[in-house]
């Protein structure tokens, strides 16, 4: 909802059907008009796709994927949804877990569908973050390091 107060259009991209309906149900009739509903994995979206969906994005938010993909795949997924940003002023934000006590913050902590989540997931350190981010040629515009989230505005690195 914070997207759609700013902007007058979003796509929201959502791998699983159902989870894109409840969204849709969640923002109800009126909101939901202002928004685009992508069927889609993340790590399956070509710089081509973002560029036949339109207009290039001021903003493009994700949250909570990177922790489901492998190195390779989110490096590639960055670098998609990169080539959809306006070029000097688009941001990408990326929110993700942050390793939580009683791990330490300098190793990466792994969830498994056996575990107190009942998922699998892989939480990276900040550290492992920034490289991928500068593999994917962003740049860490700004840095919200919260309790157990990290939250990251990247832009494209110019040089």
């Amino acid at each position: 909802m914070v997207l759609l107060k700013r902007y007058d259009t979003v796509r929201l991209v959502e791998a699983d059907p159902n989870w894109s309906r409840r969204s849709q149900v969640y923002l109800g009739r009126k909101r939901s008009k202002g928004c685009t509903f992508v069927c889609s994995r993340l790590e399956d979206i070509q710089p081509q796709t973002v560029i036949a969906w339109g207009e290039p994005a001021d903003v493009v938010w994700l949250q909570w994927t990177l922790q489901y993909l492998t190195d390779q795949d989110a490096i590639r997924t960055l670098k998609s949804l990169a080539s959809s940003l306006v070029i000097g002023t688009g941001v990408l934000i990326v929110k993700e877990n942050r390793p939580y006590a009683p791990a330490r913050l300098d190793r990466f902590q792994m969830d498994t569908p056996d575990g107190p989540h009942e998922r699998y997931d892989l939480t990276r350190t900040d550290m492992h973050h920034r490289f991928l981010f500068q593999k994917a040629g962003l740049i860490v515009d700004l840095n919200e390091m919260g309790v157990e989230t990290n939250t990251y505005a990247l832009v494209l690195n110019s040089e």
